[in-house]
């Protein structure tokens, strides 16, 4: 299965399924639909905004459930930030949301994928404490961690939910430092972390984005999304109570190509993004970490971002496939969830994915 929309040279084509539940509780794929991403005016063809539009995600909604219908159309950025999320993180009694990378949704139930040093990020900066139990992290004194999740705009109103983190994986070692004033530092094994959140409140699916397993090839066109540069939250006071005000979320495109695929870097260390990995010529600013890379001519997940050198068009992605064999729950992995079909996670297969 290929995203064969018809599209010009500057644009992107993302292939989205809708998913639901069946009267029988499994999760299926409804409908599907290439999205066209344009970039907007006064930008580049490799790193943009793009145009957004209304969208229909399948010509038969076929359910009488209104948040599963309002699920089905939208603006195009709407129906992209349903599944590609800010990470943010609060501390009690701070004046702001801190806004520190990207993460996709992966399942119907709630699992995400974002990258590992995004989520140790209030470690590693010293704003927030975390309890480590094995490769579980959670987080305490106030710290509140997790991802946004716009609302449907036919409920006709603006606003969001947030959905914190309820139990995060991450995989390598914490090290003591020879040295008593530096803290335990973390030699991470891949940059890929899994959170999982709440189910929709309503009854609905997530909706997750499409996976594969297999690896970038060489020159295979490569599209990143994030949260480019996504400015902290400031909060407000009215009548006693905080109020967060209305607040720029902005969704950036970068296209480049694959360059080259270190599948064994955990052994050889050949590059500093930790684990199997690849590298690619796009542009990736901060805040992006942790968001999708698209192969397969944006019909399928191949990577997350990891790292970019400032300033130039060379990134690094961390690879799909090796993490989803990792230990998750009871000893089972995400691929192990995936092949159950029992959390709605989409692997998608056919000639080149």
């Amino acid at each position: 299965m290929r995203n064969n929309m018809s599209k010009s040279p500057s644009e992107v084509g993302i292939l989205k399924c809708l998913w639901r539940r069946r009267e029988n509780g499994d999760w299926a794929i409804h409908d599907l639909k290439g999205l066209t991403l344009k970039p907007q005016a006064g930008f580049e063809s490799d790193f943009f905004k793009f145009e957004s539009q209304m969208e229909l995600m399948t010509q038969s909604p076929g359910t009488r459930n209104v948040h599963e219908f309002f699920t089905s159309f939208g603006p195009t950025d709407f129906l992209l930030k349903q599944s590609i999320l800010p990470v943010v993180a609060w501390v009690a009694g701070e004046g702001s949301i801190r806004c520190i990378g990207t993460a996709f949704v992966v399942s119907c139930t709630g699992f995400i994928f974002t990258a590992c040093h995004v989520l140790l990020d209030p470690q590693d900066r010293s704003y927030g404490k975390v309890r480590r139990d094995g490769n579980v992290l959670s987080f305490m004194d106030g710290l509140k961690m997790g991802v946004l999740m716009p609302l449907s705009p036919a409920y006709g109103q603006t606003g969001f939910r947030f959905f914190g983190f309820e139990q995060s994986w991450y995989w390598g070692k914490w090290r003591a430092s020879p040295l008593i004033h530096e803290n335990e530092k973390f030699e991470i094994l891949t940059d890929i972390a899994v959170c999982k959140i709440s189910a929709m409140p309503d009854g609905t699916a997530h909706q997750p984005l499409n996976l594969s397993l297999n690896p970038f090839t060489k020159g295979e066109k490569a599209y990143a999304l994030g949260y480019a540069q996504m400015e902290d939250i400031p909060l407000e006071l009215r009548n006693g109570q905080v109020i967060v005000p209305d607040f720029k979320q902005d969704l950036y495109v970068s296209v480049g190509e694959a360059m080259d695929v270190f599948a064994d870097n955990l052994q050889r260390k050949e590059v500093p993004t930790p684990g199997p990995c690849f590298d690619f010529r796009a542009k990736i600013p901060g805040k992006m970490s942790g968001g999708p890379i698209f192969g397969g001519d944006g019909s399928v997940v191949r990577g997350v971002i990891s790292r970019s050198f400032s300033g130039e068009k060379h990134a690094y992605g961390a690879m799909l496939g090796p993490v989803m064999h990792l230990p998750l729950i009871e000893g089972m992995s995400l691929k192990n969830l995936m092949d159950s079909g029992n959390e709605g996670i989409a692997n998608i297969q056919g000639a080149g994915l």
